[in-house]
């Protein structure tokens, strides 16, 4: 990370306090907004929903004998929030934005998380600590999105399933981000071309969008060490 007096770090010849220091301070104070209505989701979710979710749960983990890690328990509940739908239609998060009651910041910001889908996306540049460019297969565009955590992760030319969420301020990413392997890669891309044919969308433009949702709890299981690994040893019997 750059000191705010120096050259800033993304090539624009300002300074970085005058430059992405600015967005990226205006991004944190609204990841903390955003974490915190994501958490009033959940809560809400399990005073009304609380069997559905634990179906999901139950689901998604059948047949994971392995204990789960942190990273795995935080890619199952963001898919239970975010992509399970529950009985009569709307996701958790989905149905929290349409409450009746919520100031107009609240619903904003559940709307955002609602619409944050699993996407396909390959890291075309990034500037650790600050700020990833990636090419979206998923919505066929370039986006710059802000995330601190992420970007010090990732190397260009890295293929991530993520979760863009749209601004304001800026998009950035929500829940887990998983990089695409040289393991997971291949099923990754056999099963969103299955999903593809089997929803008739080979010339939509939209497919692969559609594809990763409607297959959202298989991506999930790949992107899950614990959750994978009895897959691919039934697959191997």
């Amino acid at each position: 990370m750059s000191t705010r007096n120096a050259r800033c770090p993304c090539g624009s010849g300002q300074k970085f306090k005058r430059c992405c220091a600015q967005l990226a301070d205006t991004a944190s104070a609204t990841a903390l907004a955003d974490a915190a209505v994501g958490k009033r989701i959940q809560v809400w979710a399990a005073a009304h929903h609380r069997d559905a979710l634990n179906a999901a749960w139950t689901q998604i983990t059948a047949g994971c004998d392995d204990a789960l890690g942190d990273a795995d328990v935080q890619l199952i509940a963001t898919w239970i929030f975010n992509d399970r739908e529950l009985e009569g239609g709307g996701t958790a998060a989905e149905l929290y934005s349409r409450l009746h009651g919520l100031d107009a910041e609240e619903r904003e910001i559940a709307a955002r998380i609602a619409g944050a889908r699993l996407g396909l996306m390959r890291v075309v540049r990034v500037v650790p600590g600050l700020w990833i460019e990636l090419e979206d297969h998923t919505r066929q565009d370039l986006v710059r999105v802000v995330s601190r955590g992420v970007s010090a992760h990732v190397s260009r030319g890295d293929m991530i399933v993520a979760r863009r969420m749209d601004g304001p301020p800026t998009p950035s990413l929500w829940g887990p981000v998983g990089i695409v392997s040289a393991d997971t890669g291949p099923s990754l891309s056999a099963l969103i071309e299955a999903r593809i044919i089997t929803l008739g969308l080979k010339d939509a433009t939209d497919a692969v969008a559609k594809a990763m949702h409607s297959a959202s709890m298989e991506v999930t299981i790949l992107l899950s060490p614990a959750l994978r690994r009895p897959v691919l040893e039934r697959r191997a019997a």
